[in-house]
C-alpha cells in the first residue's frame, strides 16, 4: 500500500461502535478472552516463586485492567460531539493504540501488588509490560480493522447500488401540498411547500431548512427543533429523519453511495453529502422500499 493509498485509507469514515450495550459487551469480552488466554496458555514468562497470590488471581487482575480501561476510555470518547461523523480509521487506530499503551502502563504499576521481585520498578520491567501488551494488541490493529473496514465498505456499496433503483423522482404533475409550520416564535411561523422541501439541518438553537425554488436553493433559518418539525411532517411518508441532525425529502435523493459507516446521500445542487446514521440505516432502507412500492 503506497503512501497516498495509506493516507486515503486512514481518512475513511469508520463506524463508532463503542456506546450503550455494545460497549459493555466488548468490555466483558476483553475480560473473558484476556483471562482465558493468560490462564490457559501462559503466553509470557511465569516465575511462580515471585507470585504474591495464586496465578488465577493474577490472570484476573491482568484481565480486569484492560476491560475497565476500555470501558472508561470510550465512556469519555462517546461524549465528543458528533463523534459518529468525526470517527475515521485513523481515530480508531490511534485510540486503540493509546489504549494498549495505557494497559501496559497500568500492568507495570500493579507489579508490586502481584510480584515480590525487588526489580519491579525498573525500566526493564516497564518496557516488558509495555511491549507484551502492544504485541498482544497489534494484531487487532493490523488485521481486524482493515478487514472490518473492507467488509462494511463492500456491504454498503453493494446495498447502495440496489437502493439507487428505489429513487422516487418528483413528478411535475404532482399537486403542491402546503403545510403550515409552527415555530417557537409565532412571528416566525411559515408555510412549507412540501414538494420543494429538500432537507432540514439542526444547527445549534436553530434549524436550517433548504428548499428547491426553480433554479436556485433557498435556505430558511427558523427557531424550531428538528423533532418539532418532524412531528409536524409525520403524515408525509417521504419525509424521514435519517440522522439526529437531518430530516430529508427521500424523493429528492439524486444518488446513494456507501462507505464503512453506512450511506451518503447526494441531493441535486447540494454540495455536501448527507449521512445516514448507523442507528437509522434499517429505517431508511425500509422507507425507501415502501416509497418504491407506492410509486
Amino acid at each position: 500500500m503506497g503512501p497516498s493509498k495509506l493516507t486515503n485509507f486512514l481518512s475513511q469514515p469508520y463506524p463508532f461502535y463503542y456506546r450503550g450495550k455494545t460497549l459493555f459487551v466488548i468490555s466483558s469480552c476483553i475480560f473473558a478472552v484476556t483471562f482465558l488466554f493468560n490462564y490457559l496458555f501462559q503466553p509470557f514468562q511465569v516465575n511462580l516463586s515471585e507470585h504474591r497470590m495464586g496465578y488465577a488471581w493474577i490472570c484476573f487482575i491482568h484481565a480486569l485492567i484492560p476491560s475497565l480501561l476500555f470501558l472508561l476510555i470510550f465512556l469519555v470518547v462517546q461524549q465528543i460531539k458528533e463523534i459518529d461523523e468525526k470517527w475515521k480509521v485513523k481515530e480508531e487506530i490511534w485510540v486503540i493504540l493509546s489504549y494498549l499503551i495505557l494497559v501496559g502502563i497500568f500492568n507495570f504499576l500493579v507489579r508490586d501488588l502481584i510480584y515480590t521481585n525487588p526489580d519491579n520498578w525498573s525500566a526493564y520491567h516497564f518496557w516488558v509490560e509495555l511491549k507484551n501488551t502492544i504485541l498482544a494488541g497489534i494484531l487487532f490493529i493490523l488485521i481486524f480493522i482493515p478487514f472490518n473496514f473492507k467488509r462494511l465498505h463492500d456491504r454498503y456499496q453493494e446495498k447502495s447500488a440496489k437502493l439507487i433503483s428505489l429513487q422516487i423522482p418528483i413528478k411535475t404533475t404532482e399537486i403542491e401540498q402546503v403545510i403550515p409550520i409552527k415555530t417557537q416564535l409565532k412571528a416566525d411561523d411559515f408555510e412549507l411547500e412540501i414538494n420543494q422541501f429538500l432537507f432540514a439541518k439542526a444547527e445549534k438553537n436553530y434549524l436550517e431548512i433548504y428548499l428547491a425554488r426553480e433554479n436556485e436553493i433557498q435556505k430558511l433559518v427558523k427557531r424550531i427543533t428538528l423533532t418539532e418539525l418532524e412531528n409536524q411532517l409525520k403524515a408525509i411518508s417521504f419525509v424521514a429523519k435519517i440522522h439526529r441532525s437531518y430530516l430529508i425529502n427521500l424523493k429528492r435523493i439524486e444518488s446513494i453511495s456507501g462507505n464503512a459507516q453506512g450511506y451518503q446521500l447526494k441531493l441535486k445542487k447540494i454540495k455536501n453529502p448527507i449521512p445516514v446514521s448507523r442507528s437509522k440505516i434499517s429505517t431508511f432502507e425500509e422507507k425507501m422500499k415502501v416509497l418504491n412500492r407506492h410509486a
